[in-house]
């Protein structure tokens, strides 16, 4: 009995595949993506600082790649930004010998590192060069300038963009022009049905507060996403070599950690896009160089900041496309609401205030006014007389 019935199901089930096209033919390669996203390797030979191993810059590269392609799936591996420590041709030949040892496609996104400014010193590549040099050894980057956008299927959309000003300059700010805001406003416009990822070297939310590192216009992003709430949008940096995930709306800000700082990890990420939803898998890849882990650990005097919670490491987020949830705010956003809500009703307050004044103000005149008119009346019949 149990055989007739084993036998029974198979043939339902080989009758159902075979005769269901939609199943037979359905593929996940176009719903799901998967990359690494690597940052602030920092390649260099110079002695360790407070909170970089630069000494060690190398070798952990290596252990990372070497991580990299043991991963099953990825579709690509992209480094957002200080490739090098400092933009000479040393440190970017040993950038790109070690990346060779990639098994997968890789981008590069450019790190205030990574350039230099107005010629700072003959031996520093300025942006121009740094360009044509990645154009050059790195055949996965073709394109006529630091930033531009792909699709690597029909269901996602890769915006790259450069933030950066360069060495040299006073802080390590970052800005995006005019130009790539325009680039990137366009870009969301012409794929609203897609799952928009972008890649730049500055936060644009911060994972903590500093005055010389932040990007200066990052209010202009979110002007630009107010006018696409339903998009589901992830944007991804590095910079601060710190771990914090924040979700906003239908937007997820990633900010991840440096290889040549504790924890000295980078990320993968899983997406799938599914018709009602979107899911964002994030998993964290620590060094497996761990006395180097530890010392870089050693030099830091808030470890926590830079590796972020349980949930800045891996997490699971979902995004329903054509919803907008409310938006949860922080304690600092709840507090500057309510300093701004108590500010308007101060002003409107002073607004009414100074409405009756200019009330009680035209009053006294018109009484004035009617008292000089009957002054004026009386003094006239007087005279007739």
């Amino acid at each position: 009995m149990n055989k007739t019935i084993t036998k029974l199901f198979l043939f339902l089930l080989v009758t159902f595949f075979g005769t269901n096209f939609a199943w037979a033919d359905f593929s996940f390669n176009e719903i799901e993506l998967k990359f690494a996203q690597v940052s602030d390797v920092h390649t260099s030979d110079a002695p360790d600082t407070e909170y970089k191993v630069l000494s060690h810059s190398k070798e952990l590269f290596c252990d990372a790649i070497k991580t990299i392609n043991n991963i099953k799936g990825l579709d690509f591996v992209i480094f957002t930004g200080d490739m090098v420590n400092l933009p000479d041709k040393n440190s970017y030949r040993d950038f790109f010998l070690n990346l060779t040892k990639l098994r997968y496609p890789s981008l590069l996104v450019l790190g205030n590192h990574d350039s230099a400014i107005n010629n700072d010193s003959e031996e520093y590549l300025d942006k121009t060069t740094v360009h044509g040099v990645i154009r050059k050894y790195n055949p996965y980057q073709n394109y006529d300038n630091p930033y531009f956008a792909f699709s690597p299927n029909p269901n996602y959309r890769v915006i790259v963009l450069d933030t950066t000003v360069g060495m040299g300059a006073k802080t390590s700010n970052g800005f995006l022009p005019d130009e790539q805001l325009a680039f990137l406003d366009n870009e969301i416009a012409q794929n609203q049905d897609k799952v928009i990822l972008i890649f730049q070297h500055h936060p644009v939310i911060e994972p903590f507060k500093s005055n010389d590192h932040k990007l200066l216009n990052a209010g202009a992003y979110t002007e630009i996403f107010k006018k696409y709430e339903k998009v589901p949008i992830a944007v991804f940096a590095g910079h601060y070599h710190a771990s914090k995930i924040v979700r906003k709306g239908n937007v997820i800000y990633v900010a991840s950690p440096a290889l040549v700082t504790y924890p000295n990890a980078f990320r993968t990420v899983d997406i799938t896009d599914y018709k009602d939803r979107v899911i964002f898998k994030f998993k964290f890849h620590e060094t497996n160089l761990k006395d180097i882990q530890e010392l870089s650990k050693s030099g830091l005097i808030a470890q926590a900041a830079f590796s972020g919670m349980a949930s800045d490491r891996n997490d699971e987020i979902m995004i329903r496309k054509g919803y907008v949830p409310k938006e949860k705010l922080t304690k600092d956003e709840i507090r500057a609401k309510k300093l701004e809500q108590k500010a308007k009703k101060e002003e409107m307050k002073l607004d009414k205030e100074k409405q009756k004044q200019e009330v009680k103000a035209l009053r006294e005149a018109e009484k004035r006014a009617k008292q000089e008119e009957k002054r004026n009346k009386k003094l006239l019949k007087q005279q007739e007389t």
